[in-house]
Order: C-alpha cells, then sequence, then structure tokens
C-alpha cells in the first residue's frame, strides 16, 4: 500500500509540472532560508565552546561610574598586578592569565609580515585549550626570546620548510627562536591571533607589572569546578585599597569597579570598551531566527493553497477511491505521503543549493560559517525531522480537506461549490504574507536611505581626494619634516599632514580640570587629537573663532588649544580665544565636526600639536592628491615611507574607504533586508497565485455564465482583481505601524538619522500592489480567456 502511495505521488508531481516547479520553488526557497540561517545561528551559539574548560572561565572586567565613554562606562580590562593577588587571596582561583592583542612586524630573511601577536604568561595554556602540533606550548612563556607560531603563518613564512629553532626578528628589534607550532584560532572564537610570545616583550610590562591604574591588559581566570563566580565576584571589592588611592591621587572622582563575565557571555550578550574585537549581538541571531521561521512558514502556506488549489483536479480520483473501500485515513496517509515525499525532495536540492550559496552568504554576513550539516549527524537528523515536519503541517490541511469529500460530490465535481468554511483562513494566511514582505520593504527602503544620509551627509570637514597611510613605527615620527618634503615634491600631491588619528573615529579621550572660570573644581571629559599644523588646512576646517597653529608663534608648539564649538558651550564660554585651559591657551574655536560614527553625538573635543611622545609613536600620514595617475601616486607614497623603514608594510587607503568601512555593520544589514525582502515578495506572490487558482476554481461557472451574458475579457479581470488587491491593501494597513514601530526604535540608535517620510510607505504600497496584481492578472486573464462551454460542464 505505501510504494502505491508514493507512485501515485510521484505520477500526480510529474503529471502537474508548472503546479510542482512552483510548489517546489517555494519549499526549497524556504528550506535553503532556513538551513543558512540555522547554521549561523549554529555557528554564533557555538563561540568558545571549542575550550575544554569554558564553563569555569570568567573575564575580569571594571565599571568606572561617571566614566562615560561611547555610550557605557563598562571597560573589558583589568590592571595587571590583580593577576597574582587573586592567586593568593582566593582558593577556588586554579589560574588567571594577562592577555594583550597588538599588531606587531615578523621579519625572516628580509621578509616582512604584518601581524596580530598575542602577548601573555604561561596561565594562558592553563586556562584556554590551544592544541600544539609540534614543539613546545605552555614552556614557551617563561622565555622571552621564544616565538610559538600558528600553524597557518608558519606555512606562510617558512613554506614546507621545518619552522622549528628558526629565527625571527619582532619589530626590527628582538630576536626570537621559534619553539612551537600551534593550531590556528577557531573562527568562533572572540579573539584571534597568529603567534604567542611572552608578555614580558610588551613595551609597558614593567611599568604595568606593579601599577594598578594601568589597564593595558585583558584578564581570565579559571575557577574551581563547583565554585560559584557570584561569590569571588562579591569580594573583588577587597582590591578597591589598591586602586582607589590611586585615582584620587590624580583627582580623579571615581575608581574602577570589578565584576566577572563568563566567557561564553562574551560574543553575544556583551559591549564594552575596549573589546578584544567587535563581538556579535544576540537580537541579530533573534532576528535572524525569526525571519528563516517566517519565510519557511510563508513556504508552508503556499504549500496548502497551491495544494487546496489543485484539489478539484483529483476530486473524481477521490470519490473513485471511495467508492472503491477506501477510509478517510488511508486518503490522508495518501496525501500525506505526497507531501512527505515533495518535502524531502525539496530538503535534498536545498541541501545543496545551501552548500553552494555558502560562500556567498558569509561574504554578505561578514562571516566565515562552515558547512557542519553534513559533518555533525545530529545537525543533519534534526535538520530532516524539522523537513519531515514541514511535510506534516503543509500536507494536513489539504489532506484532510479532500480526503474529507463526500463520494456524491467529487465524482459530480462540484464540491467545491459554496465551499466557505476555510475562505478566511486562506484570506487570512495571504495577507499574513503580505504583512511581512511590506513591512521587510518598508525597512528595507528607511534602512538605504539611512544608509545613504550618513554616506552623504557633511561631516564638518573635507574628505574628498584625501587619502592616509597608518603607521606604528617610531622611525617615521623621528623624520616626520623629511617624509612631508619629500611626499609634496610630487606633482600630484597638494597637501600633507601627520596626526595620530584621522577625523573618522576619534577615541582618545581624558579629564581636564584646569580652565578659566572654573572656580568649583569642576571636572570635564573632552576628546582629544593630536595633529600637527597642516591638519586643519587639509581637511578644510572652518575656524568660527581665532586663528589655527602657525610656526609663526613659538608657543603653539607647548601650550595652545583649539577647542570645537560643542567644548566651549560646555565650559560656559561666550568667546574661547586667549583664555586659560588646561596647561595651555585657546588661540581658537573650529566649527564642530563629526568625530565618530552617528551612533554618538558630537562632544567636545580639543586640539592641540603633537608635543608628548606618546602621541607620535603612531599615527598617519594624511595626504590630498590628485586622482589622475592614481596608481603611481600611490606607488611614490609607499617608496617615500618605505625609505625610512624599508620593511614595514604600508597601505594608502581612501578616508571614503575607511568612513564606508565604519558602517560595515549596518551595510550588510541593509544587503540581508533586501535579499529578505526580495524573497517574502515572491513567496507571497506565489501564496496569492496559490489563493487565486483556487477562486477561479469556485467560479468557473460563474465565469463562464458572465462571457456568455457578454462579459468582457477586461470586466472579468477586474471583477476577480479587485478582490484580491482588497487583501494586499488590508496587509499594507496592518504592516504600516508594524514597519514604521520597529524602523523608528532601529533609527534611535543614531544620534542623527533620518527622518521616516510618508511617500515611503505610499512607494512600498505600489509595489505591494503592483506584484500582487501581474500575479493575480496572469490567472484571472487565463480564466477568462477559457471556453464558456467548458466552464459550464463544471456542474
Amino acid at each position: 500500500m505505501l510504494r502505491n502511495y508514493f507512485k501515485i505521488a510521484w505520477r500526480s508531481l510529474i503529471k502537474n509540472k508548472l503546479y510542482s516547479v512552483i510548489n517546489l520553488t517555494g519549499l526549497t526557497i524556504g528550506m535553503v532560508c532556513f538551513i543558512l540561517i540555522a547554521l549561523y545561528i549554529q555557528f554564533e551559539l557555538s563561540y568558545e565552546a571549542h575550550h575544554e574548560k569554558a564553563d569555569r572561565i570568567y573575564n575580569i572586567v571594571q565599571q568606572q561610574k561617571g566614566n562615560d565613554y561611547r555610550g557605557t562606562d563598562l571597560f573589558a580590562v583589568a590592571p595587571m598586578p590583580m593577576r597574582n593577588a587573586l592567586k593568593e587571596d582566593f582558593q577556588e582561583v586554579e589560574a588567571v592569565t594577562n592577555v594583550n592583542i597588538r599588531g606587531s612586524l615578523l621579519i625572516h630573511n628580509d621578509k616582512s609580515f604584518s601581524e596580530r601577536g598575542l602577548y601573555t604568561d604561561e596561565d594562558f595554556f592553563n586556562v584556554f585549550t590551544v592544541p600544539v602540533i609540534e614543539g613546545i606550548g605552555k614552556e614557551a612563556l617563561k622565555d622571552p626570546d621564544i616565538i610559538l607560531l600558528t600553524e597557518s603563518l608558519a606555512k606562510k613564512i617558512f613554506g614546507n620548510a621545518p619552522p622549528l629553532n628558526q629565527t625571527i626578528v619582532l619589530n626590527s628589534l628582538q630576536s626570537l627562536t621559534v619553539k612551537g607550532i600551534i593550531a590556528d584560532t577557531p573562527k568562533n572564537q572572540h579573539f584571534d591571533y597568529d603567534y604567542i610570545v611572552s608578555n614580558k616583550l610588551s613595551s609597558t610590562f614593567l611599568a604595568d607589572e606593579n601599577n594598578w591604574s594601568s589597564n593595558n591588559y585583558h584578564s581570565y581566570l579559571l575557577l574551581s569546578k563547583g565554585a560559584d563566580y557570584k561569590n569571588l565576584e562579591a569580594n573583588l571589592s577587597i582590591y578597591d585599597k589598591f586602586t582607589k588611592p590611586i585615582y584620587e591621587s590624580v583627582g580623579l572622582k571615581f575608581f574602577p569597579q570589578f565584576f566577572l563575565r563568563p566567557l561564553k557571555n562574551i560574543h553575544l550578550y556583551s559591549n564594552m570598551n575596549v573589546e578584544m574585537s567587535q563581538n556579535g549581538d544576540i537580537k541579530y541571531v533573534y532576528l535572524f531566527g525569526l525571519i528563516g521561521l517566517i519565510i519557511i512558514v510563508l513556504a508552508s502556506i503556499n504549500y496548502m493553497n497551491l495544494a487546496t488549489s489543485k484539489s478539484a483536479e483529483r476530486a473524481k480520483e477521490v470519490g473513485v477511491s471511495k467508492v472503491l473501500g477506501a477510509r478517510k485515513g488511508h486518503l490522508i496517509m495518501q496525501f500525506l505521503g505526497e507531501s512527505f515525499l515533495f518535502t524531502l525532495f525539496s530538503f535534498l536540492i536545498a541541501l545543496c543549493l545551501s552548500l553552494l550559496l555558502l560562500p556567498a552568504y558569509n561574504v554578505l554576513l561578514g562571516k566565515d560559517i562552515p558547512f557542519t550539516i553534513l559533518g555533525s549527524w545530529w545537525v543533519l537528523v534534526g535538520m530532516l525531522l524539522i523537513a519531515l515536519l514541514l511535510g506534516v503541517l503543509s500536507g494536513l490541511y489539504p489532506a484532510l480537506f479532500l480526503s474529507g469529500v463526500s463520494p456524491v460530490k467529487a465524482l459530480k465535481g462540484n464540491f467545491l461549490k459554496n465551499h466557505k468554511k476555510g475562505e478566511l483562513l486562506r484570506n487570512s494566511l495571504v495577507i499574513g504574507q503580505f504583512v511581512v514582505a511590506i513591512a521587510l520593504a518598508i525597512g528595507s527602503v528607511i534602512i538605504h536611505q539611512q544608509l545613504g544620509f550618513i554616506q552623504n551627509k557633511k561631516l564638518g570637514y573635507n574628505k574628498d581626494m584625501v587619502v592616509h597611510v597608518p603607521y606604528w613605527e617610531k622611525q617615521i615620527s623621528e623624520k616626520e619634516e623629511v617624509i612631508k618634503a619629500e611626499l609634496l615634491n610630487h606633482s600630484k600631491i597638494d597637501k600633507v599632514s601627520i596626526s595620530t588619528q584621522i577625523p573618522l573615529d576619534l577615541t582618545s579621550q581624558g579629564p581636564v580640570r584646569e580652565w578659566e572660570g572654573n572656580v568649583d573644581n569642576k571636572e570635564m571629559w573632552i576628546y582629544r587629537s593630536y595633529v600637527d599644523y597642516n591638519f586643519m588646512e587639509l581637511f578644510e576646517m572652518e575656524l568660527i573663532e581665532g586663528r589655527g597653529f602657525s610656526r609663526e608663534f613659538a608657543t603653539d608648539s607647548s601650550e595652545a588649544y583649539i577647542l570645537n564649538e560643542s567644548a566651549v558651550k560646555k565650559l560656559g564660554w561666550k568667546t574661547a580665544v586667549g583664555k586659560k585651559f588646561d596647561d595651555g591657551r585657546v588661540i581658537g574655536v573650529i566649527k564642530d565636526f563629526h568625530l565618530q560614527t552617528f551612533d554618538f553625538a558630537i562632544e567636545p573635543l580639543y586640539m592641540t600639536l603633537r608635543r608628548q611622545h606618546f602621541t607620535r609613536n603612531f599615527g598617519h600620514v594624511i595626504l590630498k592628491i590628485k586622482m589622475d595617475d592614481f596608481e603611481n601616486t600611490k606607488l611614490f607614497i609607499e617608496k617615500t615611507m618605505k625609505a625610512v623603514v624599508p620593511l614595514a608594510p604600508y597601505e594608502v587607503r581612501f578616508m571614503e574607504d575607511s568612513y564606508i568601512a565604519l558602517y560595515e555593520e549596518e551595510r550588510r544589514l541593509g544587503k540581508a533586508f533586501n535579499i529578505f525582502t526580495l524573497l517574502a515578495l515572491f513567496i507571497a506572490g506565489m501564496g496569492l497565485f496559490g489563493l487565486v487558482s483556487f477562486q477561479v476554481l469556485q467560479r468557473t461557472k460563474e465565469i463562464g455564465i458572465r462571457k456568455v451574458l457578454g462579459s468582457s475579457i477586461t470586466g472579468i479581470v477586474t471583477l476577480l482583481v479587485k478582490d484580491f488587491l482588497r487583501l494586499v491593501i488590508m496587509a499594507l494597513l496592518i504592516a504600516t505601524p508594524i514597519a514604521y514601530y520597529f524602523m523608528y526604535n532601529w533609527l534611535q540608535g543614531y544620534a542623527y538619522s533620518i527622518d521616516i517620510e510618508w511617500w515611503v510607505f505610499v512607494l512600498v504600497g505600489f509595489l505591494a500592489c503592483g506584484v500582487a496584481f501581474a500575479t493575480i492578472s496572469f490567472q484571472s486573464i487565463k480564466a477568462a480567456r477559457s471556453n464558456p462551454i467548458k466552464s459550464l460542464k463544471t456542474e
């Protein structure tokens, strides 16, 4: 009997080729989306799972109440001496490791490699699981002359030659011996690195070792089994005796309060200052999960509508089967068998498509998600069970609908007449499909508008035809003037400036307590930009009071400050030029410009010349150039800087590209929204196709009578179209407030954003009606052009 069910199912699918292709397309799209989203969710939830002791590892972080920086007072760092203190003071602490990641230059045989290095101690291997492929691991960190390379970096530097005992020069200063090869950093870890060395090689190690106010490391501890981290966290206040006096001695009105963050919570549930890398967000996991569920439900709705719409063509089959003794249960099994077969076939196609689409999907999301379905049997079985469940849910309603038809009505072919009890359900499902599609379309348009607003809004400076070259070598700072003079000799380079940071994403901030009129000894936190004499002119920044930096004034190099409008306003000054500020005086006021991304409002800022040593060891060479013959200009810039540090890699970047990169997450979100919107509209259109097919079958005789009485094709099409357009308009009315609510709240995350315009909803409404009209018209015109004699024979 089962064999017969599948044989009939297969024949039915082959016979109705158009119906099968449409239905297969809808289900496959739904399953592909579901599989890809499931892979994304699995990947995001798997962060840190490869560490054997992950459930007992905690990150030591701090809160500095009163020190709000970039929207939060939480910082993911801890003082270095806390490591030894925790091991001595708490028996439940098995190990503590300090970790710092920084970019460095590795040199071997006159070849240089710019890589990310992990500076740490021997407890790193006690806390984290790091497979050692060759040589030694933990023991290497006791010796500052040893370096451990990841497998891929060893291959990159040495090729097929044995890497052990080879010599590598770190930052042109320190010769290190390769003593171990370790596994590459897993992609689902919240920090990555290319090599590991002792933290004793860090330039700040000696200053940090016993300094409770220096937060240059990320600290992780391992608790013993059964220990409650909340109890330990409650006792971390004992270290206030070390930190509080130091912070108070320099006039700060806050001091750190330490707490613990579970390792597995870092990627999705945390966003602090000074994170090791950009974390994910559990909200995106929920959002993707919801979208995947919605799309697969829409695909299931299509299956039900299309299967029901084709039921009339199988009416006589049902009637004959019942006359020959088939019971309702047999018919339900038959139609569910067809659904199972269809769903299983769709699932296999979806698996293959998911494998093919995964690389493009990774590019879209900026991830490196592996295709783990075939390698993890439980994932494959789980998804197969979901596919089969989908088959049951999708085929159950059509199966019950068809099996419940009486043999007499089925054989007469008029069982659809006056069949209204399912009409409300089918209409509601189509409205639901278009509500989702319209809401996504509105969101897509608004996201596109906001990203365009960000890209085109005036920032308060001119970034056109400006390139910059980041550097980390102090030799560049030592020869700044020579480099500038050489670069300006090129005919395509108009202006050159060197600053510590570029005005795209300023991060340096600190307190100022001395300014004219501060009788109450208040404290103001202010952003700081360390520049040179040419910085403001290159970016065409607007002075609204006073003057810019000038070599004609000798004191500018040691005590001159330029404030922005926000700083002057916060200080309560009407005029600023000549007034005492910090350790110098204000010489000018600059018009406000955007210091950071549009997530943040413009904050108080001062600019001063790069006179302090710590502001000159790194920075950016910034150039205003002519765009013709750019490649030769680029090569000249790199050659000029390599003349100072020959082996250092230098990259010429456009300011425009660096600016756009700050909004990479939003750009990816916009692209994802566009894709999901198109898929939702496509699936909703197919759902409407199914409902139109069903309604045309119900009204076949009515259409025939109208044609006999002289109705035109246009009149019949209009009759059918207006009923369904009413459903789309209802969906638009429901989707509009939903989309407005969610997009309004999304825009609140920006300090500067667009206003949601009424025409967006009208535009999307016309788009949705256009899709609906095209779908409805196809079936309506086909029905209107059919022979009325055949239509009248339907009963």
